[in-house]
């Protein structure tokens, strides 16, 4: 079980940064365009619909490998702990890297909202995986170890 969690989560830590270039590319192309880079002239070039497109089926997909992961977290918890939920600092971030995502399909399926303002938010969010990730396995009080 505990194998199927971690390929869960890293599965979606994938998605998610496959959403943080996507990302990226269309801010970037946005701005050279904004800009008239004339390097853009005769250039081929993904649209920046299609950028939109890759970052917003990754989102999708991380979110739900994340979910996924975060509901078998909790019965792994309660087997190994004897509580679904215990504060620990990892999954205070899990949960708030959770959130984030939330809020990018919130914004997206709910307002409507497209381009640079919800893609901004979902590169923003990479930041939250990469300090639960990374950060977090070195801090004292989890529970939680990577390496």
């Amino acid at each position: 079980m505990i194998t199927i969690h971690a390929a869960l989560l890293f599965l979606s830590y994938a998605a998610f940064f496959v959403a943080l270039i996507s990302g990226v590319a269309f801010l970037k192309q946005e701005q050279r365009l904004k800009h008239k880079d004339p390097k853009l002239v005769g250039a081929r070039i993904l649209p920046l619909e299609a950028w939109d497109k890759i970052n917003w089926t990754s989102v999708v997909a991380g979110f739900i490998l994340y979910s996924a992961g975060m509901i078998l977290s909790l019965g792994l918890a309660h087997k190994e702990w004897g509580a679904f939920f215990n504060a620990d600092p990892v999954e205070l971030c899990a949960l708030g890297t959770w959130i984030s995502y939330a809020v990018v399909l919130i914004l997206r399926l709910k307002v409507g909202l497209k381009g640079r303002r919800v893609i901004f938010l979902s590169v923003m969010s990479f930041g939250l995986v990469l300090f639960t990730l990374l950060a977090l396995n070195y801090m004292s009080g989890t529970r939680h170890t990577l390496f």
